[in-house]
């Protein structure tokens, strides 16, 4: 049951097929230094041919303006490590990743943060500074930078800055008090 499959008609399923194909077993590719250069292969299956793949495509929620994606980013493309994803989920499963586990749920910690409303920059600092993940997630972050607070006290973030860690001000009186002079060496500076 050859070419079942066009190409014609299954253009998309037909590059997703042979960019996987391209990228396992072809040394001269770009990309393959990422796949087959780390030792990603292809199933026996879908090595048979094109309308193997696409018949496992079909029957595991493949449709247009979606993309391939392996679970298990050091895995093989195979049936079992494969899904069909939106282009935009899959920029979250990479080897730069950082998996955590919360709640017995693990995800990547930048989807962790969109879901939980967090700061990502403050939790990754957390994490990969020895925090357990309970207690990064949950410990509440400061939600204003200090150059925020500054500015809406009409106090220049240099200028409380200064004051905290040269004059040895306390934080609250460095980001409110306005500056009575223009400062540095001209006439009166507070």
């Amino acid at each position: 049951m050859r070419n079942k499959y066009s190409k014609k008609e299954n253009l998309s399923l037909w590059y997703s097929y042979h960019g996987m194909k391209k990228r396992c077993s072809n040394s001269n590719c770009k990309r393959y230094k990422d796949y087959g250069g780390r030792g990603i292969e292809i199933c026996e299956e879908w090595l048979k041919g094109f309308d193997e793949f696409a018949e496992w495509a079909y029957q595991h929620g493949y449709k247009d303006g979606l993309t391939l994606e392996r679970k298990d980013v050091n895995g093989n493309y195979c049936p079992e490590n494969c899904e069909w994803i939106e282009k935009k989920a899959q920029a979250y499963n990479k080897r730069a990743s950082i998996i955590v586990e919360y709640n017995g749920i693990s995800k990547d910690l930048m989807l962790w943060c969109k879901e939980l409303d967090l700061k990502y920059d403050t939790i990754h600092h957390r994490i990969t500074h020895g925090w357990d993940v309970k207690r990064a997630f949950e410990t509440p972050t400061q939600r204003k930078s200090f150059a925020s607070i500054c500015r809406e006290n009409g106090v220049n973030p240099s200028t409380a800055y200064d004051r905290i860690h040269k004059l040895g001000w306390d934080f609250e009186e460095a980001v409110t008090m306005k500056s009575v002079g223009i400062g540095a060496n001209q006439t009166t500076y507070a």
